[in-house]
């Protein structure tokens, strides 16, 4: 994952999200011949990572952003992987069920929790990020340059 510590103008677009978490081509999807994420799901996401940082203490009100003009674009990839990660365990909760056959048990859909953990991992780093960035931009603001 990018580390965007110093922010990056460059929009993040759908298919960057798409080809970080391997979902930018339908037919390399074994299972599903079919892209994991929709495109509202992705939009959602991303919306869902810049909220968190809006809603992030300190409140500054310059620093305020849309998924439109987050500066910090790999950041945002972040976030955004670690909430489709989420939402693809939610789907695999809800849809799992166990299968007994004859040699062995089949759960194709038993993969939340492999989600979880790597969407936790992501979004505990995002968050972290966050905290030490806004504390950052905060301090320069009222006292000096770091």
């Amino acid at each position: 994952m990018p580390n965007a510590g110093t922010g990056n103008d460059a929009f993040l677009s759908e298919l960057d999200v798409r080809i970080w978490m391997r979902d930018n081509n339908p037919e390399a999807n074994l299972l599903l011949q079919d892209y994991e994420f929709t495109s509202e799901e992705i939009r959602t996401c991303m919306t869902l990572a810049v909220d968190k940082w809006n809603e992030t203490p300190p409140n500054m009100a310059y620093h305020r952003h849309s998924i439109d003009t987050f500066p910090y674009r790999g950041e945002l990839l972040r976030g955004t992987c670690a909430n489709l990660l989420f939402a693809a365990a939610m789907r695999f909760r809800r849809n799992e069920l166990k299968a007994t056959v004859p040699g062995g048990i089949i759960n194709d859909q038993g993969k939340h929790g492999e989600y979880d953990r790597a969407g936790e991992r992501m979004w505990n780093e995002f968050v972290n990020w966050i905290r030490l960035t806004k504390r950052a931009i905060n301090m320069e603001e009222g006292w000096a340059i770091i």
